[in-house]
């Protein structure tokens, strides 16, 4: 599953990055710097998948959106496993394409093959000149071979020798050898035929621009009436197609070097829109992984040694105090999409002991609210790292540990504060403390965050967070970077 998402992803990024170059670059006149955007992107589409979205960027807000729609409850018969999965058929199909292409691929490489060895060889210092009496193949070029026909040979070899010799100094065909490979793998995507199409477009322009005298070369091309058929692996001198467009180029003033910034522009549109979709796909994969080797870690190790104590001398502590405690569950705690859509909201109180080595072990809900909050409060509690363990007596000791974690919806910004929420505008606030919230202490606003690192956490009873328009409402200005309200016990 994982794969097809993948093949997904890097088709719509060819699509992306084909529209980007329809759009702000073809009629250029940097043939180069079409040619390297052109291939840079084939290649591009690989990565850009693969971008992970920075921690320490701000996260993107997540938006829920409910849909109603009509449940039936009715009896039925046992689901009969299918033959076939539906995965299973999409790799199927794709399979038979993969080998009908890989299957024209390689005819087209031995027909050539043999079409090459068919004809007169004549060996010039950079390339090898193929010449072949029939007149039915048009001449064209591919890797160090120029095949001309009889006619160009006789009227027309030096223009089209000097043409020809572009396309093979600057290795062309290999920018056509490496679409045709990816056509065998991605034989679905239409798109690589526009890439194709374009890339040999380039080609031209950049052969047609070493001609000496662009009046003569234009009206040569013009007169130039060969009709043959184009074989699809190598550069034709001659495409009815490509001609207008060869000609106005020829014509066309150079771009302006400013416009090199285009290029830019574009990578920059690029760059941050495979940035957000990184974000908007952020998961916790990796989270649940460690969660994972902590349970199994926890499961596997003994026993905890020793009393466990529920009030000590010294409490333990996260490392940084209850404020840095605040800003990892902020970091790390996601609203559940089904608590979201099911409208769950409430208190989650976890009970964990800390031992003497400040590990957290035996996590367990003591007060749960469903709809996956409450095993996602303690997924991100097994993502603690070790604490400051607790002390009686100057020593470490296993101390229990309470901490409730609140999970509450909050109001679209364009709604004023309601005890009734419209459930197609709630969405899941997720906290992120970037910037200074106005703290409340039991009704009291603190000036700073320094209480945090003397309040003990056990007494702590709970802990909101205003964020938007609903904490401006209540606070004015003093709330526009959200507040947080603490209730001891």
């Amino acid at each position: 599953m994982e794969t097809l998402l993948y093949i997904g992803k890097v088709n719509l990024y060819w699509i992306l990055l084909i529209a980007c170059y329809q759009l702000m670059l073809r009629n250029h006149t940097f043939f180069r710097w079409n040619r390297y955007y052109l291939l840079g992107s084939l290649i591009a589409a690989f990565l850009l998948p693969l971008l992970i979205y920075p921690d320490s960027a701000p996260t993107i807000p997540v938006v829920y959106q409910l849909n109603a729609a009509t449940f039936t409850v009715g009896a039925s018969q046992a689901e009969v496993a299918p033959a076939i999965t539906w995965t299973q058929a999409i790799w199927t199909i794709y399979a038979i394409g993969f080998i009908v292409a890989a299957f024209r691929f390689f005819r087209h490489i031995i027909e050539l093959g043999k079409f090459l060895k068919a004809g007169e060889i004549i060996e010039l210092d950079d390339c090898t000149v193929v010449l072949i009496d029939s007149n039915n193949t048009g001449s064209f070029s591919f890797l160090k071979w120029i095949v001309i026909n009889r006619n160009d040979y006789e009227q027309h070899f030096d223009a089209i020798l000097r043409h020809e010799m572009v396309h093979t100094q600057q290795m062309h065909s290999l920018d056509i050898l490496l679409i045709e490979v990816l056509k065998i793998f991605f034989w679905f995507n239409p798109f690589l035929l526009l890439y194709k199409r374009y890339v040999q477009e380039i080609h031209e322009f950049l052969a047609d621009a070493q001609a000496p005298n662009r009046d003569n070369y234009a009206r040569f091309l013009v007169s130039y009436a060969l009709k043959a058929p184009i074989t699809s692996l190598t550069n034709h001198f001659f495409k009815p197609s490509q001609i207008k467009n060869r000609i106005r180029m020829i014509y066309k003033n150079r771009t302006s070097k400013w416009m090199i910034s285009t290029y830019v522009i574009a990578l920059a549109l690029i760059g941050s829109t495979a940035l957000f979709v990184a974000g908007c796909e952020q998961t916790e994969q990796y989270e649940a992984e460690i969660a994972a080797i902590n349970k199994q870690k926890a499961e596997e190790s003994s026993p905890i040694n020793g009393k466990v104590f529920t009030v000590v001398e010294e409490q333990p502590e996260f490392p940084g105090g209850n404020e840095e405690m605040f800003k990892f569950l902020g970091r790390k705690i996601k609203y559940p999409t089904k608590a979201a859509n099911a409208n769950v909201q409430g208190k989650v109180i976890l009970q964990f002991i800390v031992t003497v080595e400040g590990d957290i072990r035996d996590i367990k809900v003591l007060k749960g609210i469903g709809s996956g909050c409450d095993e996602e409060a303690a997924r991100v509690l097994a993502l603690f790292p070790k604490w400051k363990p607790g002390r009686q007596n100057g020593k470490p000791v296993n101390v229990k540990y309470h901490l409730p974690v609140n999970f509450q919806l909050e109001e679209s910004d364009t709604e004023k504060i309601s005890s009734q929420i419209k459930l197609d505008e709630k969405m899941a606030t997720v906290v992120h403390y970037a910037f200074s919230p106005l703290y409340i202490l039991d009704g009291k606003e603190m000036k700073n965050s320094d209480f945090l690192k003397t309040l003990p956490g056990e007494k702590i009873e709970s802990m909101d967070v205003l964020k938007g328009s609903q904490a401006e409402e209540v606070y004015g200005d003093k709330g526009k970077n959200g507040v947080i309200k603490i209730t001891t016990k």
